[in-house]
């Protein structure tokens, strides 16, 4: 059986295709945080390090930073500090 039909590989791409919303928003403000460290010319890094970071698929990650409407909603939840 080819590796990319396995349903082993097929659940964990769900798994992170679907992550939770306190995972994202983790994610995103990690992003963020990272981007103000190492500037804007490395974000793509910064996104990457993230997605790695909190176990999210790098494209759902950049879709989440580019939709304007979820930085609205989750503002507040962005400025927070966190622990990390």
């Amino acid at each position: 059986m080819p590796l990319r039909k396995s349903s082993f590989i097929k659940n964990y791409k769900q798994k992170v295709i679907s992550p939770n919303l306190e995972n994202m928003h983790n994610a995103v403000h990690h992003a963020f945080k990272l981007t103000d460290r190492y500037g804007i010319a490395k974000i793509g890094l910064a996104i990457a390090e993230s997605s790695i970071k909190y176990n999210i698929n790098e494209d759902v990650l950049r879709t989440a930073i580019n939709d304007e409407d979820f930085i609205i909603e989750n503002i507040s939840l962005l400025k927070g500090n966190t622990n990390e």
